[in-house]
């Protein structure tokens, strides 16, 4: 028998009305509760009844009322969900929509998205010996909770009416900028994720929006990882998904873009090159700001670079700027040698 926590908030409405119209038929306060108990498979109290009825108490008093109409931030935290995000029901009744990144802009974008859905959110930074420092953002509301825990299908169709804030969403969770700087300099986007339907669904939305992504098996479940210098066996296959043509990088970058400073900074950095030397010359310049590290290429410490002029001009005579107003195109600066 179900408890009333336990019901999704729209069937909960859905129980309630059916309280007050079974009254309203003139059934007594006990035959309701058996009768909701048939209905619903949900255990009432007699006096929850009697509450519902007279209008005294309403169980949606504790629970904050926010849209689930399709809107950029929820969409964008739809796609941090597929990735990094996570929820849990706390035993204190709180439903917690959770993320725990490396990233401050992260961190503070999927905090700001939860305000603007109403949801206050809670951001902080935690120490741990065992793996990396982060930033965590932890919102606590059962609306969301149900909506993100729901089928899968739902998700999809409120994430696909704002795509750029859902990819946007998942490429911050799980995607990267990944570079090439041996014989030839080669720039590609890519995002890592277990879930074949998830990384399915992102390939179609990249493709409405002129994007072409080809998705591979990365490795199988069994596989043995290096996380953070410890060795573990992966417990479920884990798949790639790759965009590869310039072109389509560039427009990512246009278009979606990331939001952690430090992945925007390297794609920007790696298109400029691709754009304005050639091959060799581009090479030579990566290795000279960036340096191979076990996750790739990572900036030397102590690098100076100057800042990126405000507007550059675009490779075919006009300028572009990415998502977060910087402007990319070609290099105007007095090019060494």
């Amino acid at each position: 028998m179900r408890r009333i926590k336990d019901l999704h908030i729209d069937e909960l409405h859905e129980v309630v009305e059916r309280v007050k119209v079974l009254r309203s038929e003139g059934h007594s306060y006990g035959r309701i509760v058996g009768m909701i108990s048939d209905e619903y498979n949900v255990r009432l109290s007699k006096a929850a009844v009697i509450r519902w009825s007279k209008g005294t108490h309403s169980p949606f008093n504790r629970i904050r009322a926010i849209s689930m109409e399709p809107s950029p931030e929820l969409s964008y935290i739809i796609g941090v969900y597929l990735g990094d995000g996570s929820i849990h029901m706390k035993g204190n009744g709180r439903y917690v929509v959770k993320l725990k990144v490396i990233d401050r802009e992260f961190a503070e974008a999927f905090a700001n998205a939860l305000d603007k859905l109403g949801i206050r959110a809670t951001m902080g930074f935690e120490r741990d010996s065992t793996r990396v420092d982060r930033f965590y953002v932890e919102g606590s509301n059962k609306t969301l909770f149900q909506l993100l825990s729901g089928p899968r299908e739902r998700l999809f169709s409120l994430a696909g009416e704002y795509p750029a804030e859902f990819l946007r969403g998942f490429f911050d969770s799980e995607g990267f900028p990944t570079i090439s700087a041996g014989k030839t300099f080669t720039v590609q986007v890519a995002a890592v994720n277990s879930d074949l339907v998830v990384l399915e669904f992102v390939r179609k939305l990249l493709e409405a929006l002129g994007m072409i992504s080809k998705i591979s098996r990365l490795y199988s479940k069994g596989h043995r990882v290096v996380i953070r210098g410890g060795e573990y066996s992966s417990n479920v296959d884990m798949f790639i998904l790759r965009i590869s043509r310039f072109g389509d990088v560039m427009r990512f970058a246009k278009e979606i873009g990331f939001t952690a400073g430090r992945k925007e900074a390297k794609l920007r950095r790696a298109i400029e090159l691709k754009l304005d030397y050639p091959n060799r010359k581009a090479v030579s310049l990566w290795h000279e700001e960036y340096e191979k590290g076990s996750r790739g290429y990572v900036i030397r410490a102590n690098l100076f670079k100057p800042p990126l002029n405000s507007q550059r001009e675009g490779a075919a005579g006009g300028s572009w700027p990415s998502p977060g107003g910087v402007w990319y195109g070609k290099d105007t600066r007095e090019k060494e040698g």
